[in-house]
């Protein structure tokens, strides 16, 4: 790596840090929200998607800067690709400096996998959840609309000279 690159290198590790951080915090949160489902309380519910929403946030500016300190990198170490890759920039930088790389990315991919994970279970936990409210809802909603046994269905009818006999007088 050349001497003039050094400082964004060490910038894009810190920023690298800083998103493993904000990573297993979310995937802490996750883990929490499967919990939080099972014992239905909204309240705590609530709390945790405002906690998930954060760190998403979070997440987002943090993923915007490493885009600019890795073409910033780029650009310094010459290569010509302008946005590579971070397993791309470890293998250009090589040494001891492209492994720090190369084991913060697996890090980042093994926590990305777990959250995507735990959040597939949580939605699958929603979705079977809303199933069963949606369920209960028919249920309730045909208990209460009325029969048709007790509706009142006869009519009068004035067809045929007999309308509101109810015996007719036939010799």
């Amino acid at each position: 790596m050349k001497p003039e690159s050094q400082k964004t290198f060490n910038e894009l590790v810190e920023n690298l840090d800083q998103m493993i951080k904000v990573y297993r915090q979310l995937l802490n949160i996750v883990r929490k929200e499967r919990e939080i489902l099972v014992s239905a309380n909204l309240d705590d519910l609530n709390d945790n998607n405002k906690a998930k929403e954060s760190m998403l946030i979070q997440a987002k500016a943090i993923e915007d800067q490493r885009l600019l300190l890795t073409e910033k990198l780029a650009a310094e170490e010459g290569m010509a690709d302008a946005q590579p890759k971070l397993l791309e920039m470890a293998v250009h930088i090589g040494g001891p400096d492209g492994d720090k790389l190369r084991n913060m990315h697996a890090v980042l991919d093994l926590l990305m996998r777990r959250i995507k994970e735990f959040n597939g279970y949580n939605e699958s936990l929603v979705n079977s959840a809303l199933q069963n409210i949606t369920g209960a809802m028919k249920a309730i909603k045909e208990t209460l609309q009325e029969k048709p046994t007790y509706q009142k269905q006869g009519k009068i009818s004035s067809a045929g000279g007999q309308a509101g006999h109810l015996v007719s007088r036939e010799a």
